[in-house]
């Protein structure tokens, strides 16, 4: 989870490519609890109706393996960032990473909108 919109949008553009790992673990991590959930009701179906069998029990070794990879692919997407300098200052939430040499800073600052307008506020990259 984000904490702020400085962070994720902070981390989108230090490293795209961590960015699409870090969505793909999530999605991954998402369809894991599905099937695990699905798993467990179906193997809870199979001991109500006296069909369980002890071999059937592999099935969640399924969902389990799906968070496993979610954890590694996330865990790399952090490493990526890192390797770029990433940081997030969660007083002045900024996010901040080096570049070409250069230290560059995002912070988003939302501005006051009507309801009806799709802009909900502006992006602002400072590079030193």
């Amino acid at each position: 989870m984000w904490d702020n919109e400085s962070e994720r949008i902070g981390k989108q553009m230090c490293t795209p490519r961590g960015y699409k790992l870090h969505g793909i673990s999530d999605v991954l991590g998402f369809i894991g609890l599905l099937l695990f959930l699905g798993t467990c009701g179906y193997l809870g179906v199979k001991s109500f109706s006296g069909s369980f069998h002890a071999r059937l029990l592999w099935l969640l070794a399924i969902p389990v393996w799906m968070g496993i990879v979610g954890s590694v692919i996330y865990r790399y997407s952090w490493t990526l960032a890192k390797r770029k300098g990433w940081s997030y200052d969660y007083e002045k939430r900024e996010a901040s990473w080096m570049e070409n040499g250069q230290l560059q800073k995002f912070k988003w600052k939302a501005e006051p909108t009507a309801a009806a307008s799709p802009t909900v506020g502006r992006q602002e990259v400072d590079g030193q």
